[in-house]
């Protein structure tokens, strides 16, 4: 049996045409394993209205998650009028029940939040995870309109986590175990549509993998199953040269390494989660990112190993970035000084995006949180702290060191008069980071990218 696991989100859940173009690019497969992420717009909406509740706007919280069923209850009407079928009476009674039953619960965790004054992440992770029990069940159900033996599983019996809500680490060991059922579904002829991002803590309440995780779970999915491929369908041909939306002459790249694919992610690209190569590269399943509304487009292959002759691969970058610099008080020694600074970041589990460091200082660049201001006041008692926000972080890929001298030319006759607060290279892994302004980032991207590509 050659599974593949094809995973749909953002702008392929959007309408009821697309829910139809979804479904006939699954009809293509013989053994199919379909993840699919909320519609489009509703996990924002979801984590909006948890907010509101949370500062006792319950009213306003409510209009959201009636827009929501509201949304949700056209899908599903225009879906069936356009698809005629004898069960479709059955099937919109269906989908409407199992809609009002979510949203019933969705406004219970509402009506909670705006009690307790506050959201804690676990309930926040209950509510944001609300978008894909929706979805998945009413696709699995419009299938039946096309007389194909879709059958929603729920992502909690497959999917489970530790108790780290809102970033949720996956229990690889109880995911495969519990993932060898969909073999039974898929043999009795059924295709199994499951809802990605979210899954189960071992005391049983909902916990999310991070923000689009539904590629994680598709991953995680695909590597428990073993899976022929791993398909990531969007709306873009592929993994780009630079981001498409700011950057339109970029191009798509026909392949690329896990490790290249996944600092990519990492780094701001838009198109995977950071993770969802893990699995995939340990059971060295290759994943294709290709394009729904062009499915005929080869998309990009991600493989273990990939040769390319580039001077850069491509080009990634981020916003809301932080530069934090720490200075050694002269009391302190060199060696203690680092590491007494990475053991404050590994406490809050902070990701480091760049770094520069001499014996006495130290700056590190970082997403901008709201923990940062608690980052400085432990990180007081290391050396004199100084953060600067309004950054941004302009990352290339896939350096070549061949090319190294030609490269540092370009890139600063782009840089010119542009303050650069930073600039770090990492020979192992051919990256370059450049942190600037934040306002000034996607000038420079877009004249970096000219350059280079």
């Amino acid at each position: 049996m050659q599974i593949n696991v094809l995973k749909f989100g953002g702008t392929s859940m959007a309408d009821h045409k697309t829910w139809k173009q979804v479904l006939q690019i699954i009809q293509k497969y013989e053994w199919p394993v379909v993840v699919v992420s909320a519609t489009a717009r509703t996990t924002r909406q979801l984590v909006e209205a948890a907010h509101l509740a949370s500062k006792g706007k319950l009213d306003e919280a409510l209009e959201i998650s009636k827009s929501i069923q509201e949304r949700h209850h056209k899908i599903v009407e225009d879906f069936l009028d356009e698809n005629p079928h004898g069960k479709n009476k059955l099937i919109k009674d269906s989908c409407e029940k199992n809609t009002a039953a979510k949203i019933s619960k969705l406004n219970k965790l509402l009506t909670y939040t705006e009690r307790q004054n506050k959201l804690t992440p676990q309930m926040k992770d209950a509510i944001a995870a609300m978008g894909e029990q929706i979805s998945s069940y009413l696709l699995a159900q419009c299938g039946l309109a096309l007389d194909m033996m879709t059958q929603h599983i729920e992502a909690r019996k497959l999917i489970k986590t530790d108790a780290e809500y809102g970033k949720a680490n996956p229990n690889r060991l109880l995911i495969n175990q519990h993932c060898g059922s969909l073999e039974t579904v898929l043999d009795s002829g059924f295709t199994p549509i499951i809802g990605g991002f979210y899954g189960e803590a071992p005391d049983k309440t909902i916990t999310t993998l991070g923000f689009e995780g539904s590629d994680y779970s598709a991953s995680l999915i695909g590597g428990a199953v073993g899976a022929e491929t791993i398909e990531i369908w969007t709306d873009v041909s592929g993994v780009y040269t630079g981001d498409p939306r700011f950057i339109p002459e970029a191009k798509p790249l026909s392949e690329m390494s896990y490790f290249e694919a996944t600092e990519m992610a990492y780094f701001g690209a838009k198109v995977l989660h950071p993770s969802t190569l893990k699995p995939a590269q340990e059971r060295n399943i290759p994943v294709l990112v290709k394009n729904m509304f062009n499915p005929e487009d080869s998309g990009t292959r991600i493989v273990r190993e990939s040769e390319n002759d580039l001077d850069v691969l491509a080009l990634s970058f981020k916003e809301n970035i932080a530069t934090v610099t720490i200075s050694a008080y002269e009391t302190v020694m060199g060696y203690s000084f680092l590491t007494r600074v990475f053991s404050v970041l590994e406490k809050h589990r902070l990701a480091v995006d760049a770094v520069n460091t001499t014996e006495a200082s130290v700056t590190i660049a970082l997403t901008d949180e709201e923990i940062l201001d608690e980052l400085s006041k432990e990180l007081i008692e290391v050396g004199t702290v100084r953060i600067e926000k309004n950054k941004g972080l302009l990352t290339l890929i896939g350096c070549s060191l061949y090319a190294a001298n030609d490269l540092v030319e370009k890139i600063f006759s782009v840089l010119g008069e542009t303050k650069t607060d930073m600039i770090s290279f990492t020979k192992e892994k051919r990256i370059l980071n450049i942190v600037v302004n934040e306002a000034e980032l996607v000038k420079v991207a877009k004249k970096l990218h000219t350059k280079l590509f």
